[in-house]
């Protein structure tokens, strides 16, 4: 029935970037001051407008930074480029702008804010600095909010499913169709530990008899769970995470391959009738969420780690 920590710990090595203006469409440049949350609705955010950080919005600015290194004449700086610039010029930024406490390893990811291309041909060399919320496609997700004022653990609702593509755990999708994981809920390691952060075998002593209870009640019944061939599994916070001030630690269902690559995709909820493939899943089409709610993914696509 268990097999541990490791298969949901999802470190990034490198942050997702967004804002790379695709057209030349003349647009007003979205507020400048640290702590305003924007959004819009057009890909290219030619209508990008300040909104109330408590609604839902897709991008929260830490700090403007000028890249006067490019001088006139240099592109766009995009793809590798960019994301270099963001973890070397953003991410210091944005953990200032948190005081300190971000989490790389959490549900947010420090990004930015390109100008348009028109705008770099005329010399606006600003980069936007802030945070934003990604699933594991590069999909954008609505934060609510003022992430400063968040636990930033990368949990999900309970009865959400995640699609698999091959060794790697998706977006949200319908528990009805192929999935790597089902999620059952989380364990706060805060109400267990409340001083220096806690090692990964003092983690695991905790977390394997609070996981194993919610997916017992999740599933209705413990033997439930190993009958149908399924695993309790559990990530583990990092120091940085801690540091940070996360304390959240997602518990979910999987069915791990033999040789420990990644999972079997699973279809069906483990609340009914269930069916297990003895290969890596193809890609599934997170059009449909499970029963909790819509997506709150952060990351983009990542290898699952093999169990311990």
């Amino acid at each position: 029935m268990f097999v541990g920590a490791g298969i949901m710990l999802l470190a990034a090595t490198t942050n997702a970037t967004s804002g790379i203006a695709a057209s030349d469409a003349q647009r007003t440049p979205p507020p400048g001051a640290p702590g305003t949350c924007l959004s819009w609705r057009h890909a290219d955010m030619a209508d990008a407008t300040g909104v109330d950080c408590a609604s839902p919005h897709l991008f929260e600015l830490a700090d403007t930074v000028r890249l006067a290194d490019f001088p006139a004449g240099s592109p766009l700086p995009d793809g590798p480029k960019l994301g270099q610039l963001v973890n070397e010029r953003c991410t210091p930024l944005v953990d200032n702008y948190l005081g300190g406490r971000y989490d790389p390893d959490g549900a947010f990811r420090a990004s930015a804010l390109t100008p348009t291309r028109t705008g770099w041909a005329g010399g606006d060399r600003s980069l936007r600095c802030g945070l934003q919320r990604f699933s594991r496609s590069g999909a954008l997700n609505p934060i609510v909010g003022a992430v400063a004022g968040q636990d930033q653990s990368d949990i999900h609702a309970p009865g959400i499913c995640l699609g698999i593509d091959a060794a790697h755990v998706g977006d949200p999708v319908g528990c009805a169709v192929p999935h790597a994981i089902e999620s059952v809920g989380w364990v706060d390691l805060g109400k267990r530990f409340t001083g220096a952060y806690p090692s990964i075998d003092d983690q695991d002593k905790y977390l394997q008899p609070q996981c194993a209870e919610l997916a017992g009640d999740y599933a209705g019944d413990r033997n439930v769970i190993t009958a149908k061939g399924l695993f309790v599994l559990w990530n583990n916070l990092t120091k940085e995470s801690w540091t940070a001030g996360s304390r959240k630690v997602a518990c979910n269902l999987a069915a791990p391959l033999p040789d420990r690559s990644g999972f079997a995709p699973i279809v069906g909820s483990v609340r009914g009738p269930v069916q297990i493939g003895g290969q890596p899943g193809s890609p599934t089409n997170p059009g449909a969420t499970g029963p909790g709610g819509p997506s709150v993914e952060s990351q983009p696509p990542l290898p699952a780690s093999p169990p311990r």
